[in-house]
């Protein structure tokens, strides 16, 4: 113990006496913890991402939708869009009862809403009790549809209140400005409670049943692929076709529920849309589980690209601080000798060398955790670009691979002062 305090007391005093040499040492390694924390908080943040994926809005997805490029793509004739009932929609339940989720969808762009003697423009949707299982990023007050408003076509409604727009640079304040034609509808619901109230829609009287409240940005799940949706008026798909607010159902939001079974219920499905409306592609079926994959595997091979260049740091880091231990050693030759001839091993001789430059490694290490800190966390948020998931032992890591490195590097320099001959280094001088 005695042997090791003294070799960090010569460290100390070593490296203080060559600042300038000793800083140009431990930059590449604090270079190396910066790029490794930050490496290292973007994997666990896509894990962490991928989590609440599952959660909030699943990972086995698809998406059926109309496709128009069969609709309007021969330039004599326009060929009408195939129209999926709701009795389709039940019919591929009844047959494939093992998905999770089956969520027929319709799309109303433009509407007038009018409350009292007030009309503001909106857009409506028309959906099942099924759409509330993925991407339900709200707070409920009242009652959500249920399947006796969707069995019974009942003129019932759920409003959306949005929540404030995240803060953002004055190019995407201006595009939101430019289309946000539903701004008067959205101060409507924000200053007035309508829970319980009756309102037209397009002139048809619709009861409020429930409102949802959108969470703060600040607070909502963050998932792979983002689970906000731009919806104002939830009703019940078979009330705003028995209205005619739409002919047919333009998608179908699926979760199978089992990504191992994913592909098997992608076949069925296909197969399902074959039988009934034969083999010329009338729909796109989207294959969102591998833009989740895509997206995964895109932000892994981004920080694993990162972190390579961490160690790539930490590795040119090592070889300065073995390159200045060595002239150290060289610069020290009449030192070592008087010690070795005074009753110094061979093991004290390596010890004082190797703990030099493991605090070294430990100063640029501690430097670069702090500096990644504070380059994750406050300088990240003044930029705009999102504040990085650091956990504690991040940094610990970081400080231990920098330590552990120097430790590596300087085992060789110490290894060849440590076989200095005293009649040699004496002679050295």
């Amino acid at each position: 113990m005695r042997s090791l305090l003294n070799a960090v007391r010569t460290g100390l005093t070593e490296i203080w006496a060559h600042k300038t040499r000793s800083a140009l040492s431990f930059l590449a390694i604090a270079a190396g913890s910066v790029v490794f924390i930050d490496a290292f908080s973007s994997i666990f943040a896509t894990y962490e991402r991928l989590a609440r994926q599952r959660e909030v809005s699943g990972m086995a997805r698809m998406k059926i939708s109309q496709n128009y490029s069969r609709v309007y793509s021969s330039p004599d004739d326009y060929t009408p869009a195939p129209v999926i009932t709701y009795e389709d929609v039940q019919a591929l339940q009844k047959e494939m009862p093992e998905l999770y989720m089956v969520s027929p969808e319709v799309h109303n762009w433009r509407n007038v809403l009018q409350y009292g003697e007030l009309r503001v423009t909106t857009k409506l949707m028309g959906v099942t009790p099924e759409w509330k299982k993925r991407d339900f990023i709200y707070r409920l007050r009242g009652r959500f549809l249920n399947w006796d408003d969707v069995e019974n076509r009942l003129r019932v409604c759920v409003l959306i209140k949005k929540a404030p727009p995240p803060p953002g640079n004055g190019f995407y304040k201006s595009i939101r400005k430019q289309y946000n034609y539903t701004g008067d509808f959205d101060t409507l619901v924000a200053h007035n409670d309508l829970l319980d109230k009756l309102v037209k829609i397009d002139g048809i009287s619709f009861t409020v049943v429930g409102v949802l409240e959108e969470l703060p940005y600040s607070t909502r799940p963050d998932t792979i692929i983002d689970s906000a949706q731009d919806n104002r008026i939830l009703a019940p798909l078979t009330t705003l076709v028995h209205y005619d607010f739409t002919s047919s159902i333009q998608s179908i939001s699926i979760d199978t529920g089992n990504e191992k079974t994913f592909d098997e219920s992608l076949r069925k499905i296909n197969n399902f849309l074959k039988i009934h409306y034969g083999d010329g592609d009338p729909f796109i079926v989207d294959n969102q589980l591998e833009s989740i994959r895509e997206s995964i595997s895109s932000s892994i091979t981004r920080a694993l690209l990162n972190l390579s260049m961490g160690m790539l740091a930490f590795l040119a880091g090592g070889i300065g601080i073995m390159n200045v231990t060595l002239a150290t050693v060289f610069a020290r030759t009449k030192e070592i000798g008087i010690r070795r001839a005074i009753g110094a091993s061979r093991r004290d001789i390596m010890l004082q060398f190797i703990v030099e430059a493991v605090m070294l490694g430990l100063i640029g290490g501690v430097l670069g955790s702090a500096v990644g800190y504070l380059w994750g966390g406050p300088i990240k948020v003044m930029l705009g670009m999102g504040a990085s998931r650091i956990k504690v032992w991040m940094p610990l890591v970081s400080v231990l691979i920098a330590a552990l490195t120097a430790f590596v590097f300087a085992i060789y320099p110490a290894w060849v002062a440590a076989g200095l001959k005293p009649a040699d280094a004496l002679r050295a001088e």
